[in-house]
């Protein structure tokens, strides 16, 4: 059974001379390039394609309110399980207590958070030693600060006793350490800070930190500074049961057959501590809001949750002059760079304060340089283009990560999105 549904188109409402005259004065200094003409046939052909159980495809020019094409049993307000694109929101609680002089980028994390002095750095002997450089709030932003996931690291596997493809349990840690409350493994440093880009739990420390410096834990922090103020009120960690019977089912697909199955949901019920890495709930339009917001300068309808110059760093390199990601491990849930399915990992591409950069001149497809992306596990994914003001949105459901159907889909959505700019 497919069901589809399209969202909004961008309307212009009223007729009066005030509306006559702003929408001339829109067209005088924007052109036309903020008309969505999305193929809709298109759309539906690349859903079609996959065996994918449903999906929401969305995008947004401007202001104006987004597009969205349904399939299968979701829609825009269905609660999806996000992941790491928590990770931006945790940034921009971070810049938002930057910008009030309470957080200094460059200042070691030692000041708001001593705790973090308790983790010494792992050696490929698995032994321990103190750090040399000191760990800031601009290394876990950049994911340069060693802070690594167990899942692309070697070391942290053997640390941990287990095999690539295992999963580890959540670990208690002796009596007089912090225990950060990550729902698995406490954090584990490998090399010193700014010495390379290495994605893991460095947001998860940011989130630490917004809790200390503000006083609130992060769902409170994020519901007040983020969420309310800009109407995202089906977001949060923990939502109420009845907005939680709109939580999508997670599928697991197998690697031979390509089969989809049943996953049930790994999340704590309620949840107690909050990851600022990941573990947020939300939807295709509450999320779609929040982006929005950031690619029109940090202001949306009237309401500004952050500054210009913040947003800007969100969307230009902020890694030192050379380096680039380099993503370990992921051979088991990776594509050849000439596969017919596009992949998301690109090791020519940089990070800002929020996700990676899109720098690789050879990139396939429509998207431009300069664009800003990033994706939760269970795949989600985001395209966003202030230049342009272009926000792209795809939410699954399912495991593997990186999956050959779902990141194409949402990257031949994003073709057609671009594709339908109007010169």
């Amino acid at each position: 059974q497919r069901n589809l549904s399209e969202g909004n188109k961008i309307i212009t409402k009223g007729n009066n001379m005030k509306n006559t005259f702003s929408m001339i004065c829109f067209l005088i200094l924007y052109g036309c390039t903020n008309q969505l003409e999305i193929d809709k046939i298109k759309v539906d052909q690349a859903f079609n394609k996959t065996n994918l159980p449903f999906a929401v495809l969305g995008a947004s020019v401007d202001k104006n309110d987004p597009v969205f094409y349904s399939y299968g049993d979701s829609n825009p307000d269905a609660i999806f399980e996000i992941a790491s694109m928590t990770k931006a929101i945790t940034s921009t609680a971070v810049m938002q207590l930057v910008e009030k002089g309470k957080i200094d980028l460059d200042s070691p994390i030692e000041e708001y958070l001593p705790e973090i002095n308790q983790i010494k750095i792992l050696n490929k002997d698995l032994s321990k030693s103190e750090r040399n450089t000191p760990i800031t709030m601009r290394h876990l932003l950049t994911h340069t600060s060693g802070f690594v996931y167990f899942f692309n690291s070697l070391r942290v596997m053997e640390d941990l006793g287990i095999s690539p493809g295992g999963w580890p349990q959540p670990e208690i840690p002796p009596q007089g350490e912090y225990d950060w409350g990550f729902n698995g493994p406490q954090p584990r440093q490998i090399f010193e800070a700014g010495e390379r880009w290495h994605y893991g739990t460095s947001l998860g420390i940011a989130g630490r930190v917004v809790e200390k410096v503000s006083g609130v834990d992060l769902d409170t922090y994020f519901k007040e500074n983020i969420f309310e103020p800009l109407g995202m009120d089906r977001s949060g960690y923990n939502l109420s049961q009845s907005i939680r019977n709109d939580l999508m089912p997670m599928s697991m697909r197998d690697a031979s057959s390509g089969a989809l199955s049943a996953l049930p949901s790994m999340r704590p019920i309620p949840m107690k501590r909050f990851y600022g890495g990941g573990g947020l709930l939300s939807t295709p339009n509450d999320y779609t809001r929040f982006l929005q917001c950031l690619v029109n300068g940090g202001v949306l309808d009237g309401v500004r949750i952050l500054s210009k110059n913040s947003v800007e760093s969100f969307f230009s390199n902020q890694l030192p002059e050379g380096m680039t990601l380099k993503h370990p491990l992921v051979e088991a849930f990776n594509r050849p760079f000439d596969s017919p399915q596009r992949t998301v990992f690109d090791e020519k591409d940089t990070h800002s304060y929020a996700w990676t950069i899109e720098s690789n001149p050879s990139e396939r497809g429509k998207r431009p340089q300069g664009v800003g992306a990033w994706s939760g596990i269970y795949n989600t994914y985001y395209t966003v283009d202030k230049d342009r003001r272009v926000v792209v949105v795809a939410f699954m459901q399912l495991l593997p990560f990186n999956d050959g159907d779902a990141y194409e889909l949402y990257r031949e959505f994003e073709d057609l999105v671009y594709d339908s700019l109007i010169k």
